[in-house]
Formats: C-alpha cells, sequence, structure tokens
C-alpha cells in the first residue's frame, strides 16, 4: 500500500508521450505537436513531456493564458465582450420600453416643441393687441397676457413618450429612402 501511495504522489512527475498526453487531454497527437511548437508547452525529450507541467500548461493555455502577462487574455476579452452585449441590450430593451431615447430623436422632438412653443410666444402680442387696445383695467390686461403664457407653456409641459418612437420611425424611414 505504502508503494502505491508513493507512486501516486509522484504521478504529476511521470514523463509521458506525445500520444498519451493527447488522450489525457483529450486532443490529437498532431494538435499536441503544434501547440508545443508554439511554445505552449514544453518537451523534457523529442515527444516526451512531465506529465504534471503538461497539463497545468494546457490548462493556462485553454484559460488565456497568464493573469500577470501584459498581452490581454482571451478570457479577458471574452468576458468584457459579453459584458457590452449585456449592457446594449439592456439599453436596447429601455429604449423599446420607452425609458430611453436616442439623442438624435430628443434632439429632433425637441427642436419641433421649441419652434412650435417660440412660434406661440411671438404670436401673443399680434393676437392680444387688438382685444386689449382699449382695454383700461391692468388686472385685466395681466390676466389675458398670463392666460396666453399659460397656453404656450403648456405645450412644453406635455411629456409625451410617442413623440420619440414617432421620430424614431420617421427617422428609420429617412434612413432606408
Amino acid at each position: 500500500m505504502a508503494k502505491k501511495k508513493a507512486e501516486a504522489e509522484k504521478m504529476h512527475e511521470m514523463i509521458v508521450g506525445t500520444g498519451e498526453l493527447a488522450a489525457i487531454i483529450g486532443k490529437s497527437d498532431r494538435w499536441v505537436r503544434q501547440i508545443t511548437g508554439e511554445g505552449v508547452l514544453k518537451q523534457v525529450n523529442r515527444g516526451k513531456y512531465i506529465l504534471g507541467e503538461a497539463v497545468q500548461d494546457y490548462i493556462e493555455h485553454v484559460s488565456g493564458g497568464r493573469e500577470d502577462d501584459k498581452k490581454p487574455r482571451y478570457i479577458d476579452e471574452k468576458t468584457e465582450h459579453e459584458r457590452i452585449k449585456k449592457e446594449k441590450a439592456a439599453l436596447e430593451l429601455a429604449e423599446m420600453q420607452g425609458e430611453l431615447h436616442r439623442s438624435q430623436d430628443v434632439e429632433a422632438v425637441m427642436n419641433d416643441m421649441l419652434g412650435a412653443f417660440r412660434q406661440r410666444i411671438r404670436a401673443i402680442p399680434m393676437r392680444l393687441a387688438p382685444e386689449l387696445m382699449g382695454q383700461n383695467q391692468l388686472n385685466v390686461i395681466k390676466g389675458r397676457i398670463s392666460a396666453a403664457l399659460d397656453e404656450a407653456l403648456a405645450e412644453l409641459a406635455d411629456y409625451d413618450p410617442d413623440l420619440f418612437r414617432e421620430e424614431r420611425v420617421r427617422a428609420d424611414l429617412n434612413d432606408e429612402t
């Protein structure tokens, strides 16, 4: 029994051939020779590997390399890519649910709203002047001007997410043509 335990403890020091290593890691002999040529695996003799070192080097290679290397690891790049895809999907979902709007859409809708507001404000004097021309009471004049301004301001106060959806549809149709 003591002999088996001593042998088992030294299994990581066993020297194996290319075929045996390929069978252990589940790859072909050719593939093992290829990654040996790339410097991933180190041979002790021609076609011979120390089992423990070779398996550890293979695992390190599959996981993307050492963390202390200055070069980016595949696993890190893959993780970053997946994080970006998740973030993009969350933004697209928020946009579909009307919780998020594209900056181009916001700009177009706001330009339309502010343009209409500007026209309403500029039209107030022309609309009210004839009505107020003969008016002597200050409170009546102030009341009519305040009502006209409130009416114009109400246009800005009405947030409607459908305006942004309509703008997106309009922009998409323009992009297609």
